[in-house]
């Protein structure tokens, strides 16, 4: 059997790690914005100058090009979508619709940390973030990115290592499937 899970959560709330550590456990491909548009990149032979050149100008809508890719993977199974491109299949019939959260300085910390910029910097950076994905959620579905009923299992990751979320994950799908 096929799987799909994915993890769309805050800024700086882990659903990277998440996702690598789960898809080490699960044998599970990983994609994000971030290795589709490098994917986008590579196959389509542009520059990211290129490709953000023609998103500004109209000529491509990004994000239904990353919406499609996102539903080809999705079509091959055994893969876990995480962050701001789970979000734009919530309304798939999906394996798991994992949301995580964090307390607002763990995730200012974690982004400063991670990027090695300056708290006000990555302050601004989980406030754009949050402004991003909340009025895409608004857009896509008209509900705020908040609703729990958007997802199976909301994980506030603050006080959990991302193993234990990770593990967390992987029981629930494993639960899921077996004979009551």
């Amino acid at each position: 059997m096929k799987h799909i899970i994915l993890i769309p959560g805050m800024l700086g709330a882990g659903c990277t790690k998440v996702a690598e550590i789960l898809g080490k456990k699960l044998n599970f491909e990983c994609i994000n914005t971030e290795k589709i548009v490098k994917r986008i990149v590579t196959e389509g032979r542009l520059s990211y100058t290129e490709l953000e050149a023609m998103t500004l100008s109209g000529e491509i809508n990004l994000e239904e090009v990353i919406r499609s890719v996102v539903l080809d993977y999705l079509s091959e199974g055994n893969v876990i979508v995480e962050g701001r491109s789970a979000f734009l299949v919530l309304d798939r019939d999906v394996d798991l619709k994992i949301f995580l959260f964090a307390d607002t300085e763990f995730r200012i910390n974690r982004i400063a940390e991670r990027r090695g910029i300056a708290l006000d910097e990555a302050r601004e950076a989980v406030r754009k973030s949050d402004e991003d994905r909340s009025g895409l959620v608004k857009r896509l579905y008209r509900k705020s990115w908040l609703d729990p009923t958007l997802y199976d299992m909301l994980i506030n990751t603050t006080n959990l290592k991302f193993e234990a979320v990770a593990e967390i994950i992987r029981t629930a799908l494993e639960n899921k499937y077996e004979k009551e």
